[in-house]
């Protein structure tokens, strides 16, 4: 697929439709990458969800979202309404998830170009381990997700020992990108309570000494991993918020 620039929003930091049209002109983006969605609509994590740390913040929203439904009858016509091109992106807890993520955005409007698949979420029915960091979960989810009907970008997790083991298996079933990266997980203590700070106990760390680790992933599966004309990489910086 084509895009008329690489200039994208980074999925999570930017809402789930409109919400930055009053600040930039989304019709002259790339894309417009939407907060990832469950197919039903999920609270997310309970409070509090950010905490501040010396250098940057912590955050552990827990992808709370309206559904896949709700995004398609609110969302997406004010986006199109920006002129926006718009990549929608799916989470799940289950392999089933992801399908039925999948097959509820089939009819989506053709301004919905691609679907992102966050494959950085725990897996149910593995002890809450991340799909991303298992190269074999990873490809039974990107499996599933073809219902979609679009190209299907792998969004990969840093917090992994092989990156390009993972993104491998994620293209060899059918990924034709992969988003680097989701953020670095982490954890910060009360010592009073010997407790998390946050609701959810651990959660993203998002600061100016992260910046570099998008780019030296990114490097690192360029320079691993297999290409073909078909096989691309989407490479997001993380920035403090």
């Amino acid at each position: 697929m084509a895009l008329a620039n690489p200039v994208m929003t980074a999925s999570g930091t930017s809402g789930h439709g409109a919400e930055l049209a009053p600040y930039v002109d989304l019709g002259s983006l790339g894309a417009v990458v939407c907060k990832s969605l469950l197919v039903e609509p999920w609270p997310g994590n309970p409070a509090p969800r950010v905490h501040e740390t010396p250098a940057g913040m912590l955050n552990s929203v827990g992808l709370q979202g309206p559904g896949i439904a709700q995004w398609l009858a609110e969302d997406v016509p004010a986006l199109t309404a920006c002129g926006a091109t718009i990549v929608a992106s799916i989470w799940g807890r289950t392999i089933d998830d992801y399908a039925a993520a999948a097959e509820a955005l089939a009819d989506a409007p053709a301004e919905v170009v691609a679907v992102e698949v966050n494959v950085s979420c725990p897996n149910h029915h593995a002890r809450n381990e991340m799909f991303a960091h298992d190269p074999v979960a990873t490809a039974e989810v990107m499996a599933v997700t073809a219902a979609c009907g679009r190209p299907r970008w792998a969004k990969l997790s840093p917090n992994v020992g092989s990156l390009p083991d993972v993104a491998a298996a994620a293209a060899a079933a059918g990924a034709e990108a992969v988003t680097l990266i989701n953020t670095v997980m982490g954890m910060s203590i009360d010592v009073e309570t010997a407790s998390g700070r946050l609701g959810g106990r651990g959660g993203g760390c998002r600061a100016p000494p992260s910046t570099p680790l998008p780019s030296g992933q990114s490097s690192t599966f360029i320079r691993l991993c297999p290409t073909s004309p078909s096989w691309q990489w989407v490479a997001w910086r993380l920035e403090p918020t």
